[in-house]
């Protein structure tokens, strides 16, 4: 045997006891004697056959080799396997050990103890909190609980928030303490963010609130300034009609008392139902009543339409406007059909308006209704005078 072969037979010998050593101290942890005392002698055994072979080397003696290659081998082939055997023990059965490693890898906080305080076990994350909730380690579980009795929700210097629980239970017929503890900052945070947003929806609720009464009242106010602008419009034609027929007896007296009895039913509404408008026979009617010559040209908006209403509007306007300041006997209604709506154009006969027309009550209340569907109104004065208007189609997004 040379000193090589030495050299290596040590070294496997050495390896042997090594895993023997660390088969025995496994067998320590989990407490199995029977692998203890089965390791222990197998380590014995390595030591003394390597202490052997290094008194036959210090001898100066060549011991042979292939005795001692077969010992060292299988040495080393038993202390293997022995480890591996208690491997894959403490892999497939539960012991002590195996359960503390389990409650300590737990994400939550637990402890099991007696009456008096003195903790069976716990884990590592319980310890943990102890020493932030009452500065040392879990020693007694009483004096940890009555610091949470009262407020069993803590939120800790690092931010985190845990919720503790102490039940009680019965083992071999002794009273035991299990106190648990859960993780709940991410619960604790959805909940502030779910009280926040409860608390804008609530206060969008109230703006919605808000914003309903006022379009409510918006709505009263309009119902009164279409009843008083129609009030203007009907008591403009009736004093025209009338003032005709007074001087020179041209008119239908009956059909004059149903305008003023129109405009007495107009005076006494108080935002009810809106007595409908005059079509387009009964203005071309009253027009003739009142000396005015009508030319139409083009085709009007389908009566009971939004558009047609505003139509009606302006001529009911203008009819009023060349009677009572332009002294005027023709009316002139251009109307042509475009592309998404209609454009309208009425223009008089009468005393072109010395300068910029100043838009009062009726055309004020006509622009306005044109505007709230989408429309638009120009009034020119020179040459003539020419109310002109565009408006879209019939939409249910804009009422009137």
């Amino acid at each position: 045997m040379t000193a090589l072969h030495a050299g290596l037979l040590c070294t496997l010998m050495f390896l042997s006891l090594c895993l023997c050593l660390f088969g025995w101290m496994s067998a320590v942890r989990y407490q199995t004697r029977r692998v203890q005392a089965q390791h222990f002698l197998m380590m014995a055994v390595s030591f003394l056959l390597l202490s052997l072979l290094d008194a036959e080397r210090a001898a100066s003696r060549t011991p042979p080799l292939l005795p001692w290659a077969v010992i060292a081998g299988a040495l080393t082939a038993c202390s293997a396997g022995m480890l591996l055997r208690q491997l894959r023990w403490i892999r497939k059965n539960v012991s002590k050990v195996s359960i503390r490693e389990s409650c300590d890898r737990l994400p939550s906080a637990l402890c099991f103890a007696l009456e008096n305080g003195r903790p069976l076990l716990r884990n590592l994350k319980m310890d943990e909190l102890s020493h932030q909730i009452i500065g040392e380690a879990l020693n007694n579980a009483n004096l940890l609980w009555e610091k949470l009795a009262a407020r069993p929700v803590v939120t800790l210097a690092d931010g985190q928030t845990w919720s503790f629980e102490r039940t009680a239970m019965e083992v071999d017929g002794q009273r035991v303490w299990q106190i648990v503890g859960t993780n709940v900052t991410e619960e604790i945070s959805l909940n502030r963010q779910l009280e926040e947003g409860n608390r804008r929806l609530d206060d969008v609720n109230r703006r919605l609130r808000e914003y309903s009464r006022d379009v409510q009242t918006v709505a009263r106010e309009r119902e009164a300034l279409r009843i008083k602008v129609r009030l203007h419009d009907e008591l403009g034609y009736t004093l025209l009609r009338t003032r005709q027929y007074l001087s020179g007896g041209q008119g239908d007296a009956g059909a004059i008392r149903s305008a003023w009895k129109q405009c007495l039913r107009l005076l006494r509404s108080e935002g009810g139902a809106e007595p409908d408008a005059n079509s387009y026979e009964e203005l071309l009617s009253a027009a003739r009543t009142i000396g005015v010559a009508v030319d139409l040209q083009g085709a009007l908006p389908e009566e009971g339409t939004r558009p047609a209403r505003l139509v009606e509007a302006a001529m009911h306007e203008s009819l009023t406007n060349l009677v009572r300041h332009a002294g005027g006997t023709r009316l002139e209604i251009s109307s042509a059909k475009e592309p998404g709506g209609w454009r309208i154009s009425l223009r008089n006969d009468g005393r072109a308006p010395s300068g910029t027309i100043v838009e009062g009550g009726g055309l004020s209340s006509l622009r306005s209704q044109v505007e709230s569907v989408g429309g638009a109104m120009t009034v020119d004065h020179a040459p003539r005078f020419q109310l002109t208007l565009i408006l879209p189609e019939e939409t249910e997004a804009f009422p009137l």
